[in-house]
């Protein structure tokens, strides 16, 4: 039953409805286009010390995940090895359920064959 609230106005009514699902991508991805300061060590025979120095090194991507954790990936390679170079990125609700797909527009232009794989496990193939 709704809940007559009083007003100065017309009666309201508040009606107990279900919240929508929040669909949001399951990652981002992003190409970070400055260089990016990397710490590099090496060892030295001669003096048999560690050295260090500061090199720079480009960019690569950022990988933005849908609770807000996030991570930087050096190159295509390690976007390739944790699965995130794919052009269409699944649209995922709070249990974590597939409910679509949005395209992935900072990625190179080699991707791999997961796409489709994706796209058939999303319509039942």
């Amino acid at each position: 039953m709704a809940k007559k609230l009083t007003t100065s106005g017309p009666a309201t009514y508040m009606m107990a409805m279900p919240e929508p699902d929040k669909v949001r991508p399951a990652f981002v991805v992003r190409k970070i286009e400055q260089s990016m300061p990397h710490k590099v060590h090496m060892f030295d025979k001669g003096t048999n010390r560690i050295r260090s120095k500061i090199v720079q090194e480009p960019g690569g991507y950022l990988v933005t995940f849908r609770k807000g954790h996030s991570i930087r990936c050096r190159d295509e390679a390690h976007l390739k090895r944790i699965g995130a170079n794919v052009r269409l990125i699944p649209m995922v609700n709070d249990e974590g359920e597939v409910k679509g797909m949005t395209p992935n527009i900072d990625l190179p232009d080699d991707v791999d064959e997961r796409e489709e794989e994706m796209l058939a496990e999303l319509n039942g193939e």
